[in-house]
C-alpha cells in the first residue's frame, strides 16, 4: 500500500473556541501564565530552574508562588507566606494539575493588591473559617455532612465540596502536605481536581480562594471535538463563534447571491444582509454531540 502525503487534519477534528461554565470544571490549559502574571504585574520576581520550574517572590521575599510541572508531590502550585524571607512557611496553599488557572490567577491577584497594601495583612488575621462556612450553609444553600475528625460542607449541585479537618494539626505536618486543615474537591468522579489550604490562612484569603474556586464565571478554551468529549457532563460548551465548516456555507450561499452589476437596489440590499447574517450555534453539554 502507497503511503499518501500528510494532510491537514480534516475539519471536523480541527479546535475550535468554545465558552465553557462553570470554569471550575474546565481544566487546565497547561501553561501557567493566568496564575503568574498578576503577580508579575505587581513588580514580583521571577526565577527559573532547569526543570521548567517557576518560582515567583514578593518583593520583600515573604511570599512565593511556585507553578511546578516538574515538581516531586503533585502539585502544580504551592503558594506559601512566611514571617521573614528565611523563616519556615506561615502558610500555605496547593492546587492540582488540573485546576484551571483562572482560578488561581483570580487568588494571585487578591493576594498581590493585600500584599501591596498591607504586608502584614498577608500573614495575620482571624482563621478558622466560621464566617465563611456560615455563609454556605446560611445563603448559599451548601449542607453539613460528616461526623468525626473531618466536617464536609457540599455544595447544592454535589460538584464541590469543602472538607474541613478538625483538631489540633501539626504545622510540619500540614505543611508537608500529609493532613491539610482545608481541602477543596472539585468535580464529579473521574474529573475530580483538589486545592488545600493550611490552618493560619487567614479568612480573608481562604474565602477569596474558596468564592474563586466556586465561582460559576465562563471560560475560553480551544477545544478538538475529542478534547471537547472528555469534559464532565455537567459542563457547557458554548462554540464562541461559527466552525469553519459553517463559515463555508456562509460564504457558498453569500457568492450565489452575489448580485451583478445590474441588480436591482433592492437586491443588493437583500445581499448586504445575506452577508450580515450569522448562524446560530447551539450550546453543548458535556460531549460532543
Amino acid at each position: 500500500m502507497t503511503n499518501s502525503p500528510a494532510s491537514s487534519p480534516p475539519r471536523a477534528a480541527r479546535p475550535r473556541e468554545y465558552r465553557i461554565e462553570p470554569r471550575f470544571l474546565a481544566g487546565s490549559t497547561h501553561t501557567g501564565d493566568p496564575g503568574l502574571l498578576p503577580l508579575l504585574d505587581a513588580g514580583w520576581a521571577l526565577s527559573r530552574d532547569d526543570l521548567g520550574n517557576v518560582l515567583v517572590t514578593s518583593p520583600d521575599h515573604t511570599v512565593r508562588l511556585g507553578f511546578l510541572p516538574e515538581g516531586e508531590r503533585g502539585d502544580l502550585w504551592m503558594i506559601t507566606a512566611h514571617a521573614d524571607a528565611f523563616a519556615p512557611p506561615e502558610w500555605q496553599v496547593t492546587l492540582d494539575l488540573s485546576a484551571p488557572p483562572e482560578i488561581v490567577g483570580e487568588f494571585t491577584a487578591a493576594l498581590a493588591a493585600t500584599h501591596s497594601a498591607a504586608p502584614s495583612s498577608v500573614l495575620h488575621g482571624d482563621t478558622g473559617g466560621w464566617d465563611m462556612t456560615d455563609h454556605l450553609l446560611d445563603k448559599r444553600g451548601w449542607r453539613l455532612e460528616g461526623e468525626g475528625a473531618t466536617a464536609v460542607f457540599r455544595s447544592p449541585d454535589g460538584l464541590l465540596a469543602l472538607h474541613k479537618r478538625l483538631g489540633y494539626l501539626r504545622p510540619e505536618t500540614e505543611m508537608a502536605g500529609d493532613a491539610e486543615r482545608w481541602t477543596v474537591e472539585v468535580g464529579p468522579p473521574g474529573h475530580r481536581w483538589y486545592a488545600t489550604a493550611t490552618s493560619n490562612l487567614p479568612d480573608h484569603l481562604l474565602d477569596t480562594l474558596t468564592t474563586a474556586i466556586a465561582s460559576p464565571a465562563p471560560v475560553q478554551r480551544y477545544l478538538r471535538p475529542s478534547e471537547l468529549a472528555h469534559l464532565p457532563s455537567q459542563a457547557t460548551a458554548t462554540p464562541t463563534a461559527p466552525s469553519p465548516l459553517e463559515v463555508a456555507r456562509i460564504r457558498a450561499a453569500t457568492a450565489r447571491s452575489t448580485p451583478t452589476p445590474r441588480a436591482s437596489a433592492s437586491a443588493l440590499a437583500y445581499t448586504t444582509a445575506t452577508r450580515s447574517a450569522v448562524l446560530p450555534t447551539p450550546a453543548l453539554t458535556g460531549r460532543a454531540r
